[in-house]
């Protein structure tokens, strides 16, 4: 794979930055989770194990990546003082408090209910399509859901 990824870059970097940049909200922070990923697919190649398509294997990648970079204090703190406008092109674009609400929540939300809601509620993919994502059955895509819904809950009454 490092032969070629140079190609792997110029046909899949867009779609990752498009990703980024909808999860995170700002173009810089996109362009490095753009940067990273790739800098860490050429160093350490066995990480894609085949199991999946590349492009699925780089969906999963870059939502772990902007996760990661959400629970980042800087980001957090610079999100907080920065009025967010929302990138995802939908037709109820949400305003911009709700989406530094949704970001604040994904940020202390545990990973695998975070990754979840993001695939279903802002991606809206299907339980198959996410069960395929993530590697596990429909079924489970269900019981994270439904656990994430309780942890909202939670978080919600502990304010």
């Amino acid at each position: 794979m490092t032969g070629g990824i140079d190609a792997l870059y110029r046909q899949h970097a867009p779609a990752v930055f498009r990703r980024a940049r909808r999860l995170l909200g700002h173009d810089a922070d996109a362009h490095e989770v753009v940067h990273d990923l790739f800098l860490s697919l050429f160093e350490r190649p066995e990480q894609y194990s085949r199991s999946s398509s590349m492009t699925t294997f780089l969906y999963a990648a870059t939502t772990n990546a902007c996760l990661t970079r959400l629970r980042n204090a800087r980001t957090r703190q610079r999100l907080a003082q920065e009025n967010i406008a929302a990138v995802a092109p939908t037709s109820a674009v949400p305003s911009p408090e709700h989406v530094a609400l949704l970001r604040d929540a994904l940020e202390r939300m545990p990973e695998d209910l975070a990754q979840v809601v993001i695939y279903v509620h802002l991606d809206e993919l299907t339980h198959e399509d996410v069960a395929r994502i993530l590697g596990c059955s429909r079924r489970h895509v269900g019981d994270l859901l439904e656990r994430a819904a309780t942890w909202a809950r939670k978080a919600e009454a502990a304010q």
